[in-house]
């Protein structure tokens, strides 16, 4: 997703201004959460959309697309929608979470198109950040469902079928994170991936930490560590797979180092809790709780994993040197 409109410009109150007749910028209105609960009817999660149901919905009531348009990325409205399409904007639902963060589902719709996006709230009602949550491809074998957990953990699937049968299946799992004010990839699942080859998507990322490198189980079960974003955290990515295949375990996240020795995964809106505890040339993983949106039922992320060697260079003999 490409880098979001930044702004702290309140969705309702501009909300409210278009209410009023009042398109300026200037013009003071009501910005709390009641001013946004009288656009979006109120939702509990788990709450899901599918393509299908999106197809289907008749919901007319419309939002001015230049009130929207500061908290929609470029990404969506340009190369999903296309340039010169004319999007019509409508709300949908508002979904509370705790004391915190206000989500709202709004549905675009241009041309042959719909989609719905999730709109971010701060307590504050300061916009935080927006998110494609639902984009329907144009593929007529597949179908596409997301859902947002009573965590807030999103979780996009998407099934291809060749007629009846069932011929690929993906997944991918994000969690909005308060702090940096952005979506985390929590875990993905891609469609049509091999079942035959384990990809590490953080290979090429820096690991100068003293903890850093890739541990083995072997080549289908392996930890690989690179440096954090902070001197106090690891960029942590766990596979873990049986003989056959058919089940996965895959989590992809930041790391607090909470000793020399250990790391521990917590993420606000992923009930995961990981442990990762080092003693020499291995480290050991310990699934404390509410993992199962990353691992298969006979796939926990747990166990032993050895430090693989850095290859080293090879140097150039002092007789070649001479020459």
């Amino acid at each position: 997703m490409k880098k979001l409109v930044p702004g702290v410009v309140l969705l309702c109150s501009l909300l409210s201004a278009c209410k009023n007749g009042d398109g300026g910028k200037d013009q003071k209105t009501d910005s709390s959460s009641g001013s946004m609960a009288s656009f979006f009817k109120a939702a509990t999660p788990p709450y899901q959309f599918t393509d299908t149901g999106l197809l289907k919905n008749k919901d007319t009531v419309s939002l001015p697309s230049a009130l929207i348009l500061p908290f929609v990325a470029d990404s969506i409205k340009n190369n999903y929608f296309g340039k010169k399409t004319t999007v019509k904007y409508t709300p949908l639902v508002k979904l509370k979470y705790k004391e915190a963060e206000a989500y709202y589902l709004v549905k675009a719709a241009g041309g042959s198109k719909k989609a719905v996006l999730l709109l971010v709230f701060d307590n504050q009602n300061n916009f935080a950040a927006s998110y494609p949550f639902l984009l329907p491809d144009e593929n007529p074998n597949t179908s596409q469902t997301t859902a947002i957990d009573k965590n807030f953990t999103i979780t996009k699937s998407v099934t291809q079928r060749n007629g009846p049968d069932v011929s690929g299946e993906g997944k991918e799992v994000v969690a909005y994170d308060a702090v940096t004010k952005s979506f985390s990839l929590i875990m993905m699942d891609a469609l049509n991936d091999s079942p035959s080859e384990a990809v590490n998507p953080i290979d090429t990322f820096p690991k100068t930490n003293k903890l850093a490198g890739d541990y083995y189980l072997n080549k289908k079960n392996f930890v690989a560590i690179r440096d954090g974003r902070y001197a106090n955290q690891l960029l942590v990515y766990i596979h873990t797979e049986n003989e056959e295949g058919d089940c996965k375990g895959q989590l992809k996240g930041d790391f607090l180092i909470t000793s020399p020795a250990s790391a521990a995964y917590r993420l606000g809106g992923d009930p995961c809790v990981l442990g990762l505890n080092f003693a020499g040339n291995s480290v050991t993983i310990k699934e404390e709780s509410g993992c199962g949106n990353h691992r298969g039922l006979d796939c926990p992320l747990s166990g032993t994993f050895t430090r693989k060697k850095a290859a080293i260079p090879k140097q150039t003999s002092k007789k070649a040197k001479r020459k």
